[in-house]
């Protein structure tokens, strides 16, 4: 039986999951993160999963979502993506070691995984901790800067692409904040760690080409000899039950 329990850590609340009788003990320990203009109840499956097969599972709720999401504006402007996801990135170690020092994981070892904007989440994780263990990147792209040019060239006003109405040198300078987080710019910050990336051939909304170049680009690399590369054809942006069961699959291989 899987025990769920809301948590909230300084200002992130949080689904907390494991199995009955095992709240205070070490466990192999995963992060898992939802996607844009979803919550955290939404990947509960996830959780359940892996919880199911012995881990304790974290299911962040990301800023500006669900219990986040100011009353005022339930809309998410679609301009603050990135600030999301830069922010899971600096809540991380907070949630990692609140859980830690309360020793509820095993050996110190923290895995991440997270779908679509979690999966975007995952890949900058890895560009800025060295602790994380392991990783799982499902339908989201290692490569912030070339997919934010992708959506502007495929987001049309009156049949005209934004990025052909916008200043490109402004588009570029902005972009380039994002290189500090961009798996695709420092890939070597895989380090030889076990990651697993998943991507439906036909998603419409984060693009599989990205993600196959950059494995492309890498796979003879020593950096890169842990790293797993699945596709699922015909598949569009959703996640097969398959593939979560085969994530809980690598996990616990990997732990």
């Amino acid at each position: 039986m899987v025990i769920i329990k809301n948590e909230r850590i300084e200002n992130i609340p949080v689904l907390e999951l494991f199995s009955k009788g095992k709240e205070n003990e070490a466990l192999p320990f995963v992060i898992f993160y939802h996607g844009w203009e979803s919550r955290k109840e939404r990947v509960l499956e996830y959780g359940y999963t892996l919880a199911d097969q012995g881990f304790r599972v974290i299911l962040p709720e990301a800023w500006n979502h669900g219990e986040r999401a100011p009353l005022s504006n339930k809309e998410r402007n679609a301009l603050d993506f990135w600030e999301v996801v830069v922010q899971n990135v600096k809540e991380w170690p907070i949630i990692s070691e609140y859980y830690i020092k309360q020793k509820k994981v095993r050996d110190d070892k923290v895995a991440v995984g997270g779908l679509s904007m979690g999966g975007i989440t995952v890949s900058a994780l890895l560009t800025q901790y060295e602790t994380i263990h392991s990783a799982v990147v499902l339908m989201g792209s290692p490569a912030p800067t070339e997919f934010s040019k992708w959506l502007l060239k495929n987001y049309k006003i009156d049949g005209i692409a934004l990025y052909d109405i916008l200043d490109h040198n402004e588009v570029e300078r902005k972009l380039s904040k994002l290189h500090t987080i961009s798996l695709a710019k420092q890939p070597e910050k895989i380090a030889n760690r076990p990651v697993y990336f998943w991507h439906g051939t036909e998603d419409p909304t984060v693009p599989i080409h990205l993600t196959e170049n950059f494995i492309k680009n890498i796979q003879e690399e020593p950096y890169s000899q842990r790293l797993t590369f699945e596709k699922s054809e015909g598949v569009k942006h959703a996640v097969p039950r398959e593939i979560i069961l085969r994530t809980a699959e690598f996990f616990k291989r990997n732990f």
